[in-house]
């Protein structure tokens, strides 16, 4: 009897406890709920997806879409919140413009993006009730049937409200950084080497390593970019909006930052992009609207609005990590608008789906231009 007695105490306090777990497992911190999901029960759910997003992202837009049709196919076990870590009324003013049906949240002093080391969107969480991780990557990349076997794996349940933690403050809001230059450069020690872009009212923040933002604005692979690791420091640079496009901005933030930079030329394996009889997309096959971010890129592959040869080669030798050079007989090619569909996952498609667009793929030995960034001499 005693020993019955105590295994009935221990599963009264196993089952306390497991109560306890389920109910202060709050995984975000936020400022403020939005909205809540307009297609979704926020009452008991197994699954809850966590989509970090921003207004000036229009890769987010088509993210949102995806996920949207995923919350309608599991509203009683799965609830997306798509939280953004900007001002609650610069998103309550988009939010105006462009409606969601799903929950949207502001991150309580960005406190889980840093948590989670989210620098770049769209990107995405998948949690259970119990606040376990179970995914992450681009939302794009969440499907279906992945959705149907985490509910067949995870049996517990928890409501939106105890998943999220609203932090009431009382500090006024900060009103955003205007610099007055065209170009603003600030050494920051206690930011992450990650490159994070942010879209102000004047300006593109950067926030990163300097070979990270020289590669983004020379748009070349960071493998062509030499220079040495006491030059390499972690800035915070502001940069004008209508300058960021200019072919010689990386020029003029190297001038600014009393660098020079040497062009030499170094022979390894590359991608090249030869084009020969073009047969781009316009500009109508993708309409993200009026966004500064213009880039999906999911594992596979890299959708881009209004955007050119050159800009998505970059984004192609970030994804395949290796420098990419681009052949052609007309430099109206490389620099001229379109949207793109880019598969880059599995060689012999990206051949394929490359040809289409007039362009041919190879992966071989070149001589490719190098840059080497020096300090200026005294």
């Amino acid at each position: 009897m005693i020993m019955k007695g105590l295994r009935f105490k221990i599963a009264i306090l196993t089952l306390l406890y497991c109560i306890v777990i389920n109910t202060s497992n709050a995984q975000i911190k936020v400022s403020e709920v939005v909205q809540e999901s307009l297609i979704a029960n926020p009452d008991s759910n197994k699954l809850y997806f966590v989509d970090f997003w921003a207004t000036w992202c229009g890769p987010c837009v088509f993210a949102k879409e995806m996920l949207t049709v995923l919350q309608k196919q599991h509203p009683s076990d799965f609830y997306v919140v798509s939280l953004s870590d900007e001002n609650a009324d610069k998103v309550k003013a988009y939010l105006k413009k462009k409606p969601s049906e799903l929950a949207i949240a502001v991150d309580f002093e960005e406190n889980t993006f840093k948590k989670f080391g989210i620098y770049s969107r769209p990107n995405g969480i998948l949690f259970n009730a119990k606040g376990e991780k179970l995914w992450q990557g681009h939302p794009a990349d969440l499907k279906g049937n992945m959705i149907s076997r985490f509910l067949r794996e995870n049996k517990s349940r928890t409501s939106f409200s105890k998943f999220v933690k609203v932090i009431e403050t009382n500090v006024s809001k900060e009103k955003e950084y205007l610099p007055k230059s065209d170009i603003e450069i600030k050494a920051n020690k206690n930011a992450s080497e990650e490159l994070a872009i942010s879209y102000g009212t004047t300006h593109v923040k950067f926030e990163g390593s300097l070979i990270h933002i020289l590669s983004y604005l020379s748009k070349i692979n960071e493998q062509q970019i030499l220079l040495n690791p006491s030059i390499n420091k972690v800035y915070t640079i502001y940069i004008r909006t209508s300058k960021v496009a200019n072919n010689n901005i990386d020029i003029e933030l190297i001038n600014k930052l009393g660098l020079s930079v040497t062009e030499s030329s170094t022979s390894g394996e590359a991608m090249t992009l030869q084009v020969k009889n073009p047969n781009f997309w316009d500009t109508n096959q993708i309409n993200w609207g009026d966004m500064a971010s213009k880039y999906l890129v999911s594992d596979s592959d890299i959708s881009a609005d209004n955007v050119s040869l050159k800009d998505m080669a970059y984004q192609l030798s970030k994804a395949l990590d290796i420098p990419v050079v681009i052949s052609s007989s007309n430099d109206k090619y490389i620099y001229s608008i379109h949207d793109w569909q880019i598969h880059y996952k599995y060689y012999e498609f990206m051949q394929s789906n490359l040809e289409e667009y007039g362009i041919k793929i190879k992966k071989e030995k070149v001589n490719y231009p190098q840059y080497i960034i020096t300090k200026k001499a005294p």
